[in-house]
C-alpha cells in the first residue's frame, strides 16, 4: 500500500496543486489506482477465515451479484456484493466463489462470466480466467459454463453433507436473487443436505478492521474533509442546496473517489426530514444547513454530518441548540473504548442532551426528548455505509462505526445532526473526521475567512 506522506505531493499528482506545479496526471492516476486496491493477502486471509466456518464434507457459495437496468439500454454502475468482494477482490458481475471441504481437504474455485465481444467493444471489459487468477490469487478460475458440472454433490451423495450459502438479511421478498434461486434449487434436488447461511458469521468477521481496511477508511475520511471544507468556503446565502452539494462533488471527482451514499444538503425546515435528498431549496442568511455525506475509497466508506449557519454566524437560539447536540456527541466519544457495550453509547448521548434541554427549558421531563430525538446515534461502517455487525457487541480495538446524535425542532424549522467516523484504539478511540470544523468557534472562524468575506 502506498501512503500519502506529503499533501503537496498528493496535490501535485492529482492536479490540485496551489503552487503552480505541473500535474503528472499519468503517474498520479497509477498511484491512485494502487491506493484503492487492497492486497491479495488481505482477501486470502478472509478466505481462510471463511474456510473455518465450513464443517468437513461441505460446500460453500458466495455470489457477486447481477447488474441492474437503469433505463432503456443503460445499466446502473455495478458494485459487487460486499461479502463476495471481501473474500475475492473480484469486481465483476455474474461470478461465484465456491469453497469445498472434503475429508479434511480444502479447495476453492472462482467461476466467472465470459466477457463477450460486445462488452469488449462497448464497455472495454476484457479478462480471461488466467488474468483473473493472477489478479485475485485464486488458483482455480473457471468460466460459468462449468459451474453446475463442478458442484461436488454430483455422484457423491454420501460425501457432501452440508451446504453453505451467503444471503444478506435484507434479501427477502417474492423476487429471488441468483443466490437465493440457486439455494432453492439445491435444496429441492438434494433435500438431505444441511443448509446454513454464512451471512451472520461474515457480518461478525467484518466488525473488526485490518490495517489495510483502516487505511482505506482514513483516505475516504480525508477526501470527505477536503470536500466539506471546500464546500464551506463557498457556502453563501441565496445559493440552492444543490449548488453547495456540487462543491463537495467536485472534490470527490477530482480525487476519483465515489460517494458512499447520496448527499443530504438540508437547509432550514428540510433538516427535520431525516433522509431528505431533494436538495433543491434556496438558502437564506438566517438558515442552518445540515449536511450528511461521505466519500468512498476502494469500496470503503466515510460518513459525516455537520450543521452550519449559511450566513457564517450562529444565531443565539441556534447556537444553544447546536451546543446541546455537540455535548451529546462528545460524551459518547469520551466513553468509546474497548470493553464498552456499543449500544450503550446511544443512551449516553441521549441522557446528556436531555439534561441540556432541561436547562434550556425546552422540555420539562427527560423522557420528552423523544419529541426531538428519534433515530439511532450511530452505525458500523465499512464496505457499506451502514455496515453489518452486532449492535449489542462489546467494542474491540479496530472496530469502526459512526456516532450521530441529532435534534429536530420542526416548530422552529431547525434540525441539527453532528456525526463523526470513529476508530476504536487500544485504550480509547480516534475520530477520523476530527479535522472537519465542528465546534461553534471553529465553524465561525473558518467561515469568516471565506473568499470575499
Amino acid at each position: 500500500m502506498l501512503a500519502w506522506t506529503d499533501i503537496r505531493t498528493f496535490d501535485r499528482l492529482t492536479g490540485m496543486s496551489k503552487e503552480g506545479e505541473s500535474p503528472d496526471w499519468e503517474y498520479g492516476r497509477q498511484l491512485r489506482e494502487c491506493e484503492t486496491m487492497i492486497s491479495q493477502e488481505f482477501h486470502k486471509s478472509r478466505r481462510l477465515l471463511y474456510a473455518d466456518l465450513l464443517k468437513d464434507n461441505s460446500m460453500g457459495f458466495v455470489f457477486s451479484g447481477e447488474r441492474k437496468e437503469d433505463r432503456g439500454d443503460q445499466m446502473f454502475p455495478f458494485t459487487p456484493y460486499a461479502n463476495f468482494y471481501y473474500l475475492t477482490g473480484f469486481e465483476q458481475p455474474r461470478a461465484v466463489f465456491m469453497a469445498v471441504k472434503e475429508e479434511g481437504n480444502y479447495r476453492e474455485v472462482l467461476f466467472i462470466d465470459h466477457p463477450d465481444e460486445m462488452k469488449q467493444r462497448w464497455e472495454g471489459i476484457s479478462y480471461t480466467k488466467e488474468s483473473v487468477s493472477g489478479q485475485t490469487g485464486i488458483e482455480q478460475v473457471e468460466y460459468l459454463e462449468k459451474f453446475e458440472s463442478m458442484i461436488p454433490v454430483f455422484g457423491r451423495k454420501n460425501l457432501i453433507e452440508n451446504f453453505y450459502i451467503d444471503i444478506a438479511s435484507w434479501e427477502e421478498g417474492f423476487r429471488q436473487n441468483p443466490a437465493q434461486q440457486f439455494a432453492s434449487k439445491v435444496q429441492s434436488c438434494y433435500p438431505y443436505l444441511h443448509v446454513y447461511n454464512t451471512f451472520p458469521q461474515m457480518s461478525r468477521m467484518r466488525q473488526v478492521k485490518t490495517k489495510e481496511e483502516i487505511a482505506l477508511h482514513r483516505e475516504a475520511c480525508r477526501i470527505t474533509g477536503e470536500g466539506v471544507r471546500y464546500m464551506l468556503e463557498h457556502l453563501t446565502p441565496g445559493m440552492y442546496e444543490y449548488q453547495a452539494e456540487a462543491y463537495f462533488d467536485y472534490v470527490l471527482k477530482s480525487h476519483h473517489a465515489g460517494h458512499a451514499f447520496s448527499t443530504i444538503a438540508a437547509s432550514g425546515p428540510n433538516a427535520c426530514v431525516l433522509h431528505y435528498v431533494a436538495n433543491d431549496r434556496q438558502m437564506q442568511a438566517g438558515d442552518l444547513i445540515l449536511f450528511d455525506l461521505g466519500a468512498e475509497w476502494g469500496y470503503y466508506a466515510s460518513d459525516v454530518s455537520r450543521t452550519y449557519p449559511v450566513g457564517g454566524v450562529f444565531g443565539q437560539r441556534e447556537k444553544e441548540l447546536y451546543q446541546v447536540v455537540l455535548k451529546g456527541l462528545e460524551a459518547a466519544i469520551a466513553r468509546t473504548k474497548p470493553g464498552q457495550p456499543k449500544d450503550e453509547l446511544q443512551n449516553i448521548s441521549k441522557d446528556v442532551m436531555a439534561e441540556e434541554l432541561l436547562k434550556l427549558g425546552m422540555i420539562q421531563e427527560k423522557e420528552e426528548i423523544s419529541r426531538y430525538y428519534y433515530h439511532g446515534s450511530g452505525h458500523y461502517i465499512g464496505l457499506y455505509t451502514h455496515d453489518v455487525g452486532d449492535e449489542h457487541a462489546v467494542l474491540e480495538k479496530d472496530m469502526m462505526f459512526t456516532l450521530e446524535p441529532g435534534l429536530y425542532f420542526q416548530e422552529l424549522g431547525i434540525g441539527i445532526r453532528i456525526e463523526d467516523t470513529i476508530l476504536v484504539t487500544e485504550d480509547g478511540c480516534q475520530v477520523l473526521t476530527e479535522d472537519i470544523p465542528k465546534t461553534v468557534e471553529e465553524i465561525q472562524e473558518f467561515m469568516a475567512k471565506r473568499p470575499g468575506r
